[in-house]
């Protein structure tokens, strides 16, 4: 195991933002960040467990106290770990993080983007760490085509003393 954190992804009931889960390491690191939230920034949060059958209630579903050790997971924060398996080449993106895990080799720092989180008519995109020195491509004009926004931190079920609200998250891409 690699490190255990706190799963997160995009706020359900807005639109844009990013589509995967990641898995948030329990120690962040931070670059620059604005405080506060931008009209146009991605979004994430922490992920809760809402796991119940067609009646909704958590009492008859496969995840249910009764069949989960006596712990019910409803409305609880969902945990995460990410593994790394040997003797494979390997190329991970660490959310929340400027530095590699011991033994892995950097390839790139940035911060975490996304499509814009501000109303339901937008698609969701993935996230994805775009380098802090980010290149400009040659020719094109800007008409809105597909579009990434830094992602900024919702602290609601992440814990806020670690991931502080409004935050822009940095990123960093390693290889083994």
């Amino acid at each position: 195991m690699l490190f255990q954190g706190h799963a997160a992804g995009p706020q359900n009931d807005i639109g844009g933002s990013g589509s995967n889960l990641l898995c948030l390491p329990e120690d962040p690191q931070w670059k620059n960040y604005l405080n506060g939230y931008s009209t146009y920034s991605g979004r994430i949060a922490g992920v809760k467990y809402e796991i119940f059958n067609s009646g909704y209630s958590y009492e008859n579903s496969v995840f249910s106290a009764a069949n989960n050790g006596g712990n019910s997971l409803g409305e609880k924060p969902a945990s995460c770990a990410v593994c790394y398996v040997g003797g494979r080449s390997t190329v991970l993106m660490v959310p929340a993080r400027t530095q590699c895990p011991d033994g892995w080799t950097t390839e790139y720092g940035g911060y975490l983007v996304s499509d814009a989180s501000h109303d339901r008519n937008r698609k969701r995109s993935s996230y994805v760490c775009l380098d802090e020195a980010p290149e400009v491509a040659a020719g094109g004009t800007s008409h809105d085509q597909a579009t990434i926004y830094p992602v900024e931190v919702i602290c609601e079920t992440l814990p806020c003393s670690l991931y502080i609200n409004g935050r822009e998250l940095t990123c960093v891409v390693c290889s083994k």
